[in-house]
């Protein structure tokens, strides 16, 4: 993998983990979601006003901006659905483990990209700290999460993710990263606002207590997803899409510092294995 795309992948995942450390401490998580989502599409207009005058949106640059918005929908809604029918801590490594092991296997199929032997090693070191982390490190509790609650909705938001960063590999060599950043920030906005709108004075309340967490998140998760964005105009998707999982290493290290949530030795491993994995991707041809 290039350097550069690594170290993009890297800044990324610290402020991916910042946005999600905020989203811990407020406790109408879903409400703060939309907030900070459609906060952005507000805030970023300008710019990506700014880039579509500018730049402009070739064809096939509309198709690939309707995709990535309905891509991301769904992913909200399986996502909604998993974490509502399932207990978060076996629906979240089987969605993002799922998503991590399918987008090689469709970036082979649809772009042509070839996985070393090197890359499948980091890979598989990756989805392993992934159910380590989360205490799903025996076979029979491995299946107990895939019979569990939610499973069938975990499973789909992983092909979703595989789906939307495939896609995105493609869409971003034909539209401009700033502009499908917003694309996509626009469409969780948009999918989320019956039911949060809903919630009116829920809304207000969160917003009086927590509008500086909301402000932040606004600008911290799109710039999350605009170095992912820009690192796949550097490097297969294959690639970058696992590497995304050291998010979780600096969630578990702001975790343990900032909110003193107990380390213990399962997710200490599992971070450690996630690190190794992405180092061993780095290394791959």
């Amino acid at each position: 993998m290039p350097l550069g795309a690594l170290v993009l992948i890297l800044l990324s995942a610290a402020a991916h983990a910042t946005w999600n450390y905020l989203y811990k401490l407020t406790p109408e998580k879903a409400l703060f979601s939309w907030s900070f989502c459609a906060l952005a599409s507000l805030l970023f207009l300008p710019l990506g006003l700014g880039v579509l005058v500018t730049v402009g949106l070739p064809w096939p640059g509309p198709v690939y901006l309707a995709g990535t918005m309905l891509l991301h929908a769904l992913y909200f809604a399986f996502l909604g659905r998993a974490y509502a029918q399932g207990d978060l801590s076996l629906t979240y490594p089987v969605a993002r483990g799922t998503g991590v092991l399918l987008t090689p296997l469709l970036g082979a199929l649809f772009l042509g990209e070839s996985v070393s032997p090197v890359a499948v090693l980091g890979i598989a070191t990756i989805v392993g700290g992934l159910l380590v982390v989360h205490g799903v490190v025996r076979p029979a509790k491995v299946l107990a999460a895939l019979r569990a609650p939610g499973a069938r909705a975990a499973l789909a938001t992983g092909l979703v993710i595989a789906g939307y960063s495939v896609w995105d590999k493609q869409g971003v060599g034909v539209v401009s990263p700033l502009l499908y950043n917003y694309a996509v920030f626009l469409a969780q906005a948009l999918a989320a606002a019956p039911v949060a709108l809903r919630r009116r004075s829920a809304l207000r309340a969160l917003w009086r207590r927590h509008w500086p967490a909301i402000g932040a998140a606004a600008v911290l998760s799109p710039l999350a997803y605009l170095l992912v964005l820009v690192a796949m105009t550097v490097a297969r998707v294959s690639y970058v899409a696992p590497a995304r999982e050291i998010g979780i290493v600096f969630g578990t290290a702001l975790g343990v510092v900032l909110l003193r949530e107990p380390a213990g030795r399962l997710r200490l491993l599992g971070a450690a294995l996630i690190t190794l994995g992405v180092v061993i991707l780095a290394l791959a041809p």
